[in-house]
């Protein structure tokens, strides 16, 4: 055997092994289906070294050619799908569709053509060099920004100039008057050996990405609260610290509001526990409703809430910031509660504004005393430092937002 049947076999070897990979991932992490397109793909491309042994080995020449061509082609347009899916975009299956038709029409309108030739060569690799600068594009479409994406992104550019450089190459050494010529010319080695290295890389980086949001996910179910969907406790341990230098650094002020639902355990007795879930779900809908990006909503266990809020008011103004009217906002977001077919519900708070030298943990537990205050206090209220502040006159804008979060 020659050094081009080596390559070959080489390359069904590595796409198998890539087929396996990704058949792996995609079956343990339930939220990686996109994987699946990446499994197809280099299924689909492992047919295209396997046909071209069989254009060196059979008498049909001409039909493991085109499939071959056909395989490859459909591949490339495949990994674009399967970016395009991994990226949370709906996969543009027409665009690919009609690339790889016109590929196929191109590569049979030329099959008569001279070998050798510039105008053949490029028009040979130019569907190739199109479908992989569509994976690109799909590429800058994920929305996980680092060196991976931009790696990988790289690496499919490099694949499309390098399809395009191919013609060259086939002049320089020669691809061979026939196609069964061409299977055992120097230039189908070069050509096999380059495309399969640089296939193997997009693959591992690609890997690497795949990998790399899966932990990202697996990362976020454990700091998820399952029931509400807000940030827990593990993920404010991650999530606060940041969040508290970032604001520090800014020259910023940062809030913590502490809720506690009022009488929430009549709420199980009287009405059962999967109601009082119902509620729950529901106060932390209005919770997400009322706070914008820059905020942290956090389920502390039970039926108490947290809500951390950077505030850049300072001074004399601090007595009016946003954590108050955000609290106020949250009170009356919940009174139409019992129109919702839920029990009436009322809330307990407490605000506190971050002191020099506090730590994340100190600044919560005295916005948690402050909600016990209120609680004894006699319910229903919202207390800081200072006094109460219960917020009933909180600005037309709040008040709007709290109508629109509880429809």
């Amino acid at each position: 055997m020659d050094a081009a049947v080596y390559a070959l076999i080489a390359n069904s070897c590595i796409a198998a092994l890539f087929v396996v990979t990704y058949g792996m991932v995609a079956l343990s992490y339930a939220r990686q289906r996109a994987a699946v397109w990446f499994m197809v793909s280099y299924l689909l491309g492992l047919l295209t070294p396997v046909c071209e042994l069989l254009v060196r080995f059979t008498d049909h020449v001409m039909v493991f050619h085109i499939l071959g061509y056909a395989t490859f082609l459909g591949a490339l347009l495949l990994m674009s799908i399967g970016m395009q899916a991994f990226a949370g975009y709906r996969p543009e299956w027409r665009l690919a569709l009609m690339t790889w038709v016109a590929g196929m029409v191109l590569r049979l309108a030329i099959l008569g053509g001279t070998r050798g030739t510039m105008p053949y060569e490029l028009l040979f690799q130019l569907p190739f060099a199109v479908a992989s600068a569509l994976v690109v594009f799909s590429v800058r479409r994920i929305g996980q920004h680092g060196p991976i994406r931009a790696m990988l992104a790289g690496i499919f550019g490099i694949i499309c100039l390098h399809f395009l450089l191919k013609p060259y190459l086939a002049i320089s050494l020669g691809s061979g008057v026939t196609v069964k010529a061409y299977a055992g010319s120097f230039y189908a080695v070069a050509s096999q050996v380059s495309t399969g290295v640089l296939l193997v890389a997009a693959g591992l980086c690609l890997m690497l990405l795949v990998i790399q949001k899966a932990l990202e996910e697996t990362i976020l179910d454990a700091e998820t609260d399952p029931l509400t969907g807000l940030t827990n406790r593990r993920g404010l341990a991650r999530i606060g610290p940041r969040l508290l230098e970032a604001t520090q650094t800014q020259g910023h002020g940062l809030y913590a509001l502490v809720l506690d639902l009022d009488h929430f355990k009549r709420i199980n007795d009287e009405h059962g526990h999967a109601t009082g879930d119902m509620v729950l779900v529901a106060f932390a809908h209005v919770l997400r409703s009322l706070t914008t990006q820059d905020m942290v909503a956090v389920r502390m266990g039970g039926e108490e809430f947290a809500l951390l809020i950077p505030d850049d008011v300072s001074g004399a103004e601090a007595m009016v910031n946003r954590a108050t009217r955000l609290a106020g906002a949250i009170r009356i977001a919940l009174r139409p509660f019992a129109d919702r077919g839920l029990p009436p519900l009322t809330a307990s708070g407490g605000i506190a504004r971050f002191q020099p030298g506090e730590t994340l943990d100190g600044l919560i537990a005295r916005a948690d005393q402050l909600a016990y205050r209120a609680k004894r206090a006699g319910r229903d209220r919202i207390m800081q430092d200072g006094g109460d502040r219960a917020s009933d006159g909180a600005i037309d804008y709040w008040r709007e937002r709290a109508q629109f979060a509880t429809g």
